[in-house]
């Protein structure tokens, strides 16, 4: 079984929700052509934003057709291009700097200024290159298309993580320019005309080849981080990030001395009788066995608490800013769920033993928590088995709190 990934949506953030036509226009031009997890559409955002030094040089390069046609016409509209490029050149390369600035801060932000700033450049470039061709020069010609060519080549390239985005602006750029070919007088020149759209159709399959690779090496990362931190099996957090988990639970401000709620509870769960259900029915239902527990752990938890597996049959719940009470309610519906039949194998039955620790008053680490819950559930397990015992430190014996609704005990079986 697959770690479970978060859920998926190409929404942006909460904060940048479209909530005028254009903003949701905006958003669609950023999102993927199929559905992505919400950290590879960031990290497809982030990819575009990277691109600093390609948008430098498609400023440049149009800043030099314009400059180029005010010098060979003489025309007062190449010297408004001119004016135009400079100041909106600018612009974009001043939204540039703040976007990268915000994406260090937050990958997930999204601002549609940068795009509405891009798709206005795009149809200032593709209008100069249409008069390019209408002044008849074939100078100013040649350099509108080498320039266009130069230009889609970088659009390919800087909006792989956005190919609808980059579709548009490809389009933008090279059809006017084909229009303006293809019904010029210059004898011939329809051809470039021709050719244009099917040059066009090129680099848009280039673009969005460039698009699922990307796409393939962020879901390799991705798949590569979740099983560094996740459990193959049950798709739970392993060892190694369930103590990230607890670095995390244990930071910041911790509850006042008269508080009743600890700022961390953690649960030892060991499974009574699986030796047996592997033994007598195999590896097999075994691991049957395990990822069905690991979804009766998720669903007998809260929403913002965190099941782990460690290895084996051994879990860890870690259950932040919970009472005792509470967490003992937890404890026994945990307990109750896993003793339950299981539908794919009815005779390979198991049960629970629960010991608890909480921070502060049984330890302020992982290794104290985990040591002190470890011994309350191996208490738990000399007592019988199938229920829970709660750590407390400071005393020499282990207490144990009587359940407040009888829990369903899985059979005897040998551990």
């Amino acid at each position: 079984m697959a770690p479970q990934v978060p859920q998926i949506s190409t929404a942006l953030p909460a904060a940048a929700q479209p909530h005028r036509p254009w903003q949701g226009f905006v958003a669609w031009l950023l999102s993927s052509p199929s559905r992505q997890p919400d950290d590879i559409h960031s990290e497809l955002l982030q990819q575009r934003t990277n691109k600093t030094r390609t948008l430098v040089v498609a400023v440049l390069a149009s800043l030099l057709i314009a400059s180029l046609s005010a010098a060979l016409t003489g025309a007062i509209w190449a010297y408004a291009w001119v004016a135009a490029e400079v100041v909106l050149g600018s612009t974009r390369l001043y939204l540039m700097m703040k976007a990268v600035t915000r994406a260090s801060s937050d990958p997930s932000s999204a601002n549609g200024t940068p795009i509405w700033a891009g798709l206005t450049a795009t149809v200032l470039i593709s209008a100069g290159c249409y008069q390019c061709v209408a002044s008849g020069m074939w100078l100013l010609i040649l350099m509108a298309g080498i320039g266009l060519a130069n230009l889609v080549g970088g659009i390919a390239s800087r909006n792989a993580g956005t190919p609808r985005y980059g579709i548009l602006m490809i389009c933008i750029l090279t059809l006017p320019f084909a229009l303006a070919t293809i019904l010029s007088p210059i004898p011939f020149l329809f051809v470039i005309g021709v050719q244009t759209p099917v040059y066009t159709a090129g680099m848009i399959f280039l673009l969005l080849e460039n698009h699922k690779i990307l796409l393939e090496l962020h879901h390799s990362e991705r798949n590569n981080r979740l099983m560094a931190h996740h459990d193959l099996l049950t798709g739970l957090p392993n060892r190694a990030f369930n103590l990230k988990l607890f670095a995390e639970l244990l930071d910041g401000p911790w509850p006042e001395a008269t508080s009743q709620a600890s700022k961390l509870t953690v649960f030892c769960v060991d499974l009574d009788g699986f030796k047996g259900v592997n033994d007598r029915f195999g590896h097999a239902a075994g691991d049957a066995v395990l990822v069905a527990v690991a979804k009766r752990l998720r669903a007998s938890v809260r929403d913002v608490d965190f099941v782990c597996r460690l290895g084996g049959d051994e879990f860890v719940v870690l259950l932040p800013h919970i009472t005792d009470g509470e967490a003992a309610l937890v404890a026994q519906r945990i307990i109750s769920r896993v003793s339950e039949p299981f539908e794919f194998a009815p005779a390979a039955r198991v049960g629970a033993s629960i010991g608890l620790a909480s921070a502060p008053r049984d330890g302020v680490t992982a290794d104290e928590l985990l040591s002190a819950a470890d011994r309350a559930m191996y208490e738990a397990k000399r007592r019988g088995k199938g229920g829970f015992v709660i750590h407390a430190s400071g005393i020499e014996e282990i207490t144990e709190v009587v359940p407040l609704v009888p829990a369903a005990r899985a059979p005897a079986l040998a551990c």
